[in-house]
């Protein structure tokens, strides 16, 4: 005989949130540092939320949780309604709220510390009861789960429910310490670079970063001799006479040891795009800051 709605155990919003956080962090010690709580707290309440349920929603594993069929068919319903909830509340608060109250903003490091400090330093000055809070992280923070207000990425945003704009091209050159220049000379591009020293990206970052694949289709006999994911890293070690390297014309600028250097074709710039989410797109002080910002990046569209 079919189930009656009251015959449905009842799911509250607070095992869903537990639930989803044992997802993402895969280990009931994980999930309890997100939340602040106890490894036995979040043990106890998977345990009463599965006997509520009465079904498995985690195979305990040596290396952790992992779903289980029924925990993954519930995983799509619990991620809805934590949109639905995460867009209430971004509602209700952008509602109450003028242009006060904190942002978070994330971007790559030497955009954060270069371009985008400076910038956001003129909006707080013009908007004292505003805080905003500059994250700049490798790890990509998430917009739809309301961890960030505002991202600058080199490139399009694909999560749904977002709202993107394209704010300026980036330009990029080809430089090298005087020192360095003085020491070896330009690089030779009819014989790819030979003897030449290049700074690049990391591997693992080297396959979708545009100047790197420009250095190897236009040096590819040249050494590559220091990597590193960081921009500034790779400026400081390029002033410090390590080789070649391609970076933001801006960042170039902050180094005065660099000197650019003449090249057969021009460095592909970056595409700048500026993200948040629709919802929070509506309160007062996000929306401010995203046009304010939008508005200081016309210099390089």
């Amino acid at each position: 005989m079919p189930h009656k709605p009251t015959d449905l155990p009842a799911i509250e919003w607070e095992d869903l949130r537990y639930f989803l956080h044992l997802v993402r962090e895969k280990s009931l010690s994980g999930a309890a540092r997100k939340l602040g709580t106890t490894q036995p707290t979040m043990s106890r309440r998977l345990e009463l939320f599965e006997r509520k349920l009465g079904a498995i929603l985690f195979d305990r594993l040596p290396s952790g949780l992992r779903l289980s069929d029924t925990g993954r068919q519930i995983l799509d319903y619990a991620e809805r309604m934590e949109d639905a909830a995460l867009a209430a509340q971004r509602i209700a608060v952008g509602s109450s709220a003028g242009l006060t109250g904190t942002v978070r903003v994330t971007s790559a490091e030497w955009l954060g510390a270069r371009i985008l400090s400076p910038l956001l330093a003129k909006f707080c000055a013009a908007h004292p009861t505003v805080t905003v809070e500059l994250v700049t992280d490798a790890e990509a923070l998430s917009l739809t789960r309301r961890e960030i207000d505002v991202a600058l990425r080199f490139g399009r945003f694909q999560q749904d429910g977002l709202m993107q704009r394209k704010i300026g091209n980036i330009p990029f050159e080809l430089c090298a310490a005087a020192a360095y220049l003085r020491a070896k000379g330009p690089p030779d591009f009819s014989r790819g670079g030979a003897g030449a020293a290049l700074i690049t990206m990391n591997a693992a970052l080297a396959d979708s970063v545009a100047e790197t694949k420009w250095l190897r289709r236009h040096l590819p006999q040249a050494h590559v001799g220091f990597c590193s994911n960081s921009r500034d890293g790779q400026a400081a070690a390029a002033a410090a006479g390590a080789g070649l390297v391609c970076i933001p014309t801006r960042l170039a600028s902050a180094y005065p040891e660099l000197r650019p250097v003449k090249t057969p074709a021009p460095v592909p710039s970056r595409e700048l795009w500026l993200g948040f989410h629709r919802d929070t797109g509506k309160i007062p002080r996000v929306r401010g800051l995203v046009d304010f910002i939008a508005g200081e990046f016309r210099q390089f569209a």
